[in-house]
């Protein structure tokens, strides 16, 4: 082969690896909510700060293992499921799937079950009024039966709480307008899901206080619009895999992170 040849040879070659590798690393548009839910949301509205929040981290970095860049797009909370199934995101956290033929996908086993130990751990952690004296022992199902019970607008803890009989106002869409409910009496305590239920004690300041049980334990998953699975099948399952083996410990230590200096 002459000379030129082998030249017009290795640029084709670089070529097409650099099509591949385009390919292989389009950016992951990650949606989540445009509302501050401290620690793991950080800031209001469609930017996204530099301290982005302890969840945009971890997913920042469960995106990079799986060899592309994210793009985060922060939208309405009612909307980001809605931009799940279109496709107009590509994953974002959510809960399980109502069906096998639900537009989006989570983690799941060999056997097509769900893969808990590739989800994030979720507790309803509830909060009260320090002045109250509450027992930090207290159970929150049997309380909050006779008294008010705020949680987010828009949430399914909210409808299944409603659901157990219990008395819940949901007409706020962050957690800091529940904090103001509470502190000014207006509901007896308020439930938000929580990944370490220490979590918010450095933003409490003395006025709230922590009850030590939680109201319910559940899963959320780094979820894939479907079709987008389908065609990035491997990159997903990496992103996946890297929650699994990682999510748990770089939850605590970026939650101790941002505790240090709320």
């Amino acid at each position: 082969m002459g000379h030129e040849m082998k030249h017009w040879a290795s640029l084709l070659l670089f070529v097409c690896a650099g099509a591949h590798a385009a390919e292989a690393c389009t950016p992951v548009r990650v949606g989540y909510s445009d509302r501050e839910r401290l620690p793991y949301y950080v800031g209001n509205g469609a930017e996204v700060p530099e301290r982005p929040g302890v969840l945009v981290e971890l997913f920042r970095d469960a995106v990079r293992s799986g060899g592309c860049a994210p793009v985060f797009v922060r939208l309405p909370a009612a909307r980001v499921r809605m931009a799940l199934a279109s496709g107009k995101i590509d994953v974002a956290p959510t809960y399980t799937p109502g069906d096998k033929q639900a537009d989006y996908v989570v983690a799941t086993t060999v056997h097509g079950e769900l893969d808990t130990r590739r989800a994030l751990r979720s507790m309803a952690v509830v909060f009260v009024r320090s002045e109250d004296r509450l027992s930090p022992a207290t159970d929150p199902q049997r309380y909050f039966k006779t008294h008010m019970l705020a949680a987010n607008q828009g949430t399914m803890l909210a409808s299944q709480l409603r659901a157990a009989g219990l008395q819940v106002d949901d007409g706020s869409v962050s957690s800091e307008s529940n904090f103001d409910k509470l502190r000014l009496k207006r509901v007896d305590g308020f439930t938000v899901a929580l990944m370490t239920p220490s979590a918010l004690d450095p933003y409490l300041n003395g006025q709230l206080a922590r009850l030590d049980k939680p109201l319910s334990v559940s899963y959320v998953w780094l979820g894939a619009n479907r079709d987008y699975y389908r065609r990035n099948r491997e990159q997903v399952e990496a992103i996946w895999n890297w929650l699994g083996a990682h999510g748990a410990h770089q939850i605590d230590t970026l939650t101790r992170r941002y505790a240090a200096a709320p």
